[in-house]
């Protein structure tokens, strides 16, 4: 279970980094954002996705290890999309931002992220006593045959007088 307060983080990133950021799980829902084209609770572009889910095909075109993002440059901003196995943060940055000095951080930060969150993960599962629950099935089926054998004479003799 995740106990991580995205949005806390994400007033924090605004705050050191002077960037919008936003926050999406592998699967691109979005869990925190200040980018207004990547709001919370949207999911994100099928064609990203798409890009972040076959980096490591690309990586392996390029005979690289691993991928670890992407920049997409526009009009204004650039857009960095940092993803690991958990997690992608989005990143709108001016385009005076030096991207060589940024990404490293922002990895960094991503990965430290995936180790918190993986701290409130159930670790440890308690085994289930089916054992106990076919006992107590057992319990409330023959008490239930026993007292349909006590009405047994009963039903039978409103039976047989409703038939006369």
């Amino acid at each position: 279970m995740n106990k991580t307060n995205y949005n806390e983080i994400i007033s924090q990133l605004k705050k050191e980094l002077n960037s919008e950021c936003a926050i999406a799980n592998n699967y691109g829902i979005v869990l925190s954002s200040k980018i207004k084209e990547f709001s919370q609770g949207k999911i994100i572009p099928h064609k990203i996705l798409s890009l972040i889910s076959n980096s490591q095909d690309i990586a392996k075109e390029l005979n690289l290890k691993k991928i670890n993002s992407f920049a997409v440059e526009a009009e204004k901003n650039y857009y960095l999309f940092t993803f690991n196995e958990e997690l992608i943060l989005i990143s709108k940055l001016g385009l005076d931002v030096n991207l060589a000095k940024f990404m490293p951080s922002i990895k960094l930060f991503l990965d430290r992220l995936s180790e918190e969150s993986k701290e409130y993960e159930i670790k440890e599962f308690s085994i289930f006593d089916f054992s106990k629950e076919i006992n107590n099935m057992e319990e409330s089926l023959s008490k239930a045959k026993i007292e349909d054998k006590k009405y047994s004479v009963i039903k039978d003799l409103v039976n047989f007088i409703s038939n006369l």
